[in-house]
């Protein structure tokens, strides 16, 4: 105004400073406002595309014939493309991509030093519908027609990549129907048992219930018929054991007969079996094909998948699939009938196995040809427990309470009740970047703050100056005659000194602007800081936790650290502090202005803050243990979330979708209640963040009604003292900042308040990096293994123990075991017998409890993590591919050239499918590879160890999802390509491995045999004799019907 020439009093000072007071923090959160609408609207538009989603993927109609459950006529059945894909790159600028850092642990420093990681390129290119979900589909089930009559049993075959088990995907409803008709019959029931079992965190007994009621009697029948009657007595708690995440504590045959368990104990109309025993031993095998499918299932409709082909004899209908089209169909004596049929070819194939015996075990063999009851009679290896033992009967609560206490395996979150502590500031402080970090944002706040009280000041000063003693003449009229007359000016323009009133202003404005922007751009970097250091430590303290942490922890209070506790870090924090500590320097420079204008302003503002401070201190208990609990219930939120995620086609096919988000409140909950509880997880939650809201209103209500009283108090003390003591404008920029203050005051004991309880996040986060236990160091430098090393792969077990944990029973005992250079071992035992514990201990994935493990003289115990397990190579049980391409997948570090690529999937008999892709090499590759069959994984995972070129190689059950074509033809590519490595292979199918140069027999962790296999075979009482005669017992017996 002044530049204008302009006059301006007191009374329009006092209304400026007032209302840019007022209008302070809320232009100052204007930014942070536009932000979380941003975010809210990003928010509800992807929650629209759910809601709009198409809960049905196609219309079912019921079938036209009371005989058939299932119907479907020319049916053509696509899988829809993900809403991202991935760019298809051309090969020769691979190289040009960017990359991923590969992190390699660097012990001296304490850190990783980066190395390439080829990393695919996403394009978000990908065609949408209105809702937000792909239009594209890849056909992979063409002219499908198979009616499924009650009471049949129908066995489903074909190689891998067939389509098998897309089939029974579209029977479940999770394909898309491109072309023709699915009828099932009205009220029919489902029951699913997939390829790779899906269990829930709960305990044996809920997993088999799944939220049926508990019959004793169906109970005892169905777990006598999958064969986990034994392995009952073995866990801690029978089945009250809980098992925990995705059924880590149990092997894969368990998890796999639990599965089986859960369908036969539905009662259900359908049941969809996806090669259900795969991951059981021979005698396992037989007792389930026996005494579940043919018997208790022997009234139900059963579609059997399988690559056993021996059980295909007792199907009552064979369906022959290739290339995503049922080729034959028909009963085994009839496929067997066509000449040349896919059907006769693989039956033919699987029996012809046999002959890759030598002659002597043919012969050894011979002597086990007849009766295979009196094999099971006398086998060591396959004995039920007695009944009497066995037998579940009702139990009282406080009886399943004990035994669950004593299954328990997951750990739940404590509820701390202390605050916020100083060591966690600390911490925080430190992570941003120490001492000098904080003297920096210190003094860049004191400095803003400074010239922010300097600018207000010298609005004062300049408004009590006024003209400067200026005197104007000014004409009156006396008498009928002007006069000029020289008046003391009142105009703030007639000072003489205005452009330097002006200059000093306008110089203190751009200074507080730089400030300003030192102060922001200091304080957001120190939170950056922080909060990046934080997510890598916590990171990189998590990675390196041992298995244990894992079996025993949730992975939603994992993921909770991740999420939740790093957004509040990332985000909220730095927002509210920032605000707080603006709101803070307002305030303080305003308290101490207004006991400059007027010491007496003590007498009132020390009473009230008082109330204010006890007030605060009342409550932040209240709000703090509230934010920790609201922080808490997030975590099971998430592991349900995630399971319910991962099992969602079981969940669709047993109908239950209503009780995964609803309590499950039956009469059955007095003997057990199966933890559906998707709606009360999330109650909990809600209810934790209401009081935490309510604690906070209850105490930001009470500031509030404090705070009017602060200008009230300045009014009237300033009122009441003479008028010469308070200049009119100090009063009026007093009171300004008193009425400002009233608003602020609440709202920045607000923010303290919030900032305090985000800190309970970062402080969860400085829990896990000082707390987690770590595995061994990546490297230790004075004692590295040679280059080279394992130059031979002798490997030694001297006296090896393994458990769990602590506490826990041992599952390998006393295993002492001489592994000669380039030996091929076989091992071989019942499910949960501890063939994969053995391969995970040479991994150092579970750590010795006595004994140890010698490679070419090395003590495995004495090297670092990354030295041992970057020689060696395995095979899992449950293969693993990530997502990106199939390049990325078999080559992450871009080692290998295309040819070495194309030659390792052609040894592994893969390269047709790979070829047959859109991209090929560069084929997207979805999250768990879900668009490659189980069988198509495994030999991705295979062709990735083949190009490692490893010594030591394991094979935990790699070809367990295969055809026995394919796994022939594999075997003779690892005899080949692998002829130089040692080779560790745990098998199920037999024929895999007797050609083998020695045989480990294990039995409940205990090494029962170990020899070569004509020597097993030669004495009859080994226990590796008799499986081998139950094998080719099943083949001869099923071949004998087959021919009958």
């Amino acid at each position: 105004m002044t530049l204008t020439d302009q006059n301006i009093s007191v009374t329009q000072a006092f209304v400026y400073v007032s209302l840019l007071t007022t209008l302070r923090l809320p232009l100052g959160n204007t930014p942070y406002l536009l932000k979380s609408l941003a975010e809210g609207l990003h928010v509800c538009q992807r929650i629209k595309v759910l809601l709009i989603a198409e809960e049905e993927p196609f219309q079912v109609l019921t079938t036209s014939d009371d005989k058939y459950l299932v119907e479907i006529r020319n049916g053509y059945f696509g899988w829809m493309l993900p809403p991202s894909a991935f760019k298809l790159e051309d090969p020769e600028n691979l190289n040009s991509n960017k990359p991923f850092e590969k992190k390699k642990y660097d012990e001296s420093a304490n850190q990783f030093e980066s190395q390439e990681l080829l990393a695919p390129d996403i394009d978000s290119d990908t065609n949408l519908k209105e809702d937000g979900f792909s239009t594209e589909t890849v056909t992979t089930l063409h002219d499908i027609t198979i009616s499924l009559a009650k009471g049949e049993l129908v066995g489903v075959c074909g190689s891998v990549g067939s389509g098998k088990t897309s089939l029974i995907q579209a029977i479940l409803g999770m394909m898309v129907v491109e072309d023709g008709e699915v009828s099932l019959s009205k009220d029919m029931n489902l029951a699913y048992v997939p390829q790779q079992a899906w269990i829930m965190n709960a305990t044996v007994r809920d997993n088999i219930l799944f939220g049926k009621e508990f019959d004793a009697q169906k109970y005892n029948k169905t777990v006598k018929a999958c064969a986990l009657l034994s392995d009952f007595e073995q866990l801690a708690a029978g089945d009250q054991t809980e098992i925990g995440e995705r059924g880590i504590n149990l092997s894969g045959g368990q998890k796999q007969r639990i599965s089986l368990a859960r369908a036969a104990y539905s009662d259900a109309d359908l049941f969809l079996l996806d090669d259900p025993l795969s991951a059981v031993d021979v005698h396992v095998g037989q007792h389930l094909f026996t005494h579940c499918l043919k018997d208790l299932l022997k009234d139900k409709t059963v579609l059997f998948v399988t690559h056993q082909l021996q059980f295909l004899t007792d199907c009552d209908y064979i369906l022959v699939m290739k290339d995503g089209q049922i080729t034959e169909e028909g009963t085994h004596n009839c496929l067997m009938g066509l000449s040349g049929g896919e059907y006769s070819n693989l039956i033919n194939a699987f029996y012809d196995s046999k002959e890759h015996t030598d002659d002597n075990e043919k012969q050894d063999l011979s002597t086990f040809d007849g009766d295979l009851e009196s094999v099971k009679t006398s086998s060591k290896c396959f004995k039920e427990p007695e009944k009497v033992s066995l037998e579940m009967k009702p139990e009282s609560i406080q009886d399943l309470q004990q035994k669950s206490d004593t299954g328990k395996l997951t750990t739940a979150e404590e509820v701390s009740h202390d605050t916020v502590k100083l060591s966690t500031l600390s911490g925080y402080l430190k992570a941003g970047g120490g001492v000098k970090a904080v003297l920096l944002v210190i003094g860049a706040i004191i400095l803003y703050t400074g010239f922010q009280c300097f600018t207000n000041y010298w609005i004062s000063h300049w408004i009590k100056a006024g003209s400067g003693g200026t005197y104007i003449e000014e004409m009156v009229v006396f008498n009928d005659t002007q006069h000029s007359v020289l008046e003391l000016s009142d105009r703030i323009v007639d000072n003489p000194n205005l452009h330097l009133y002006q200059a000093v202003y306008a110089g203190s404005l751009l200074l507080l602007l730089i400030a300003a922007y030192l102060n922001a751009h200091s304080y957001m970097a120190f939170c950056l800081t922080a909060s990046t250091k934080l997510h890598d430590n916590v990171f990189k303290k998590t990675v390196a936790c041992p298995m244990k942490f894992f079996d025993v922890t949730p992975s939603g209070q994992i993921l909770n650290r991740f999420s939740k506790d790093m957004d509040e870090v990332d985000a909220n924090l730095p927002f509210q502090s920032d605000l707080f500590f603006k709101g803070f320097t307002f305030v303080s420079s305003g308290l101490i202005l207004m006991i400059y204008v007027t010491p007496y302003f003590l007498i009132a503002s020390v009473p009230l803050f008082l109330v204010i401070f006890f007030i605060a201190k009342f409550s932040k208990p209240a709000f703090q243990i509230s934010k920790r609990l609201e922080n808490m219930t997030k975590s099971p939120l998430f592991s349900h979330i995630a399971a319910s995620v991962q099992g969602l086609s079981t969940i669709k096919a047993y109908k239950k979708e209503k009780e995964f988000f609803q309590n499950y409140e039956s009469e059955a909950c007095t003997i057990i209640k199966v933890i559906f509880r998707f709606n009360d997880l999330q109650d909990r939650n809600n209810m934790a963040l209401l009081l935490y809201d309510s604690s906070l209103r209850w105490t930001t209500v009470r500031i509030d009604c404090t705070c009017t009283l602060l200008p009230l108090a300045i009014f009237f003390l300033v009122t009441l003292l003479p008028q010469d003591v308070v200049p009119p404008a100090m009063f009026a920029l007093a009171l300004a900042y008193a009425i400002g203050a009233s608003d602020t005051v609440q709202y920045t004991m607000q923010l303290g308040i919030e900032s305090q309880a985000r800190l309970i996040s970062a402080n969860r986060i400085l829990t896990y990096i000082e707390n987690l236990e770590s595995e061994a160091p990546a490297v230790i430098e004075h004692s590295r293994p040679e280059r080279a090393w394992p130059k031979y792969g002798a490997i030694k077990f001297d006296n090896v123990n393994v458990r769990y944990r602590e506490g826990l029973p041992l599952v390998l005992k006393n295993i002492s075991l001489d592994i000669q250079p380039q030996e091929k071992i076989g091992i071989v035992g019942r499910t949960g017998s501890g063939k994969s514990s053995l391969a995970l201990i040479l991994f150092r994935i579970m750590e010795l409890d006595g004994g140890s493990i010698t490679i070419d003289g090395v003590n495995i115990s004495t090297i670092g993590l990354e030295d041992l397990r970057s020689r060696l190579s395995i095979i899992p049980q449950d293969p693993v591919l990530f997502m990106g391409t199939v390049r990325y997948n078999l080559d992450p570090f871009n080692k290998c050239t295309d040819k070495m690529l194309w030659s390792a999937l052609q040894s592994c008999h893969i390269k047709h499918t790979i070829k047959s892709l859109d991209g090929q090499l560069d084929a997207v590759v979805t999250e768990n590879g879900e668009n490659f069959s189980v069988g198509e994984r495994q030999l991705l995972c295979m062709a990735r160890a083949l190009l490692r070129c490893s010594k030591i190689l394991v094979l935990d059950e790699a070809t367990a999802a295969i055809d026995t074509e394919t796994d022939s033809l594999v075997q003779e590519t690892i005899k080949e390509v692998f002829a130089d490595c040692t080779m560790l292979t745990i098998a199920h199918r037999l024929n895999t491995v007797v050609n083998y140069d020695k045989i480990l027999v294990l039995n409940n962790g205990k090494m029962m045999e170990f020899d070569r296999p004509e020597n097993l075979l030669a004495d009859r009482t080994s226990e590796f004799s008799e499986m081998m005669a139950a094998q080719e017992s099943q083949k001869e017996n099923a071949q004998h019907k087959g021919n009958s």
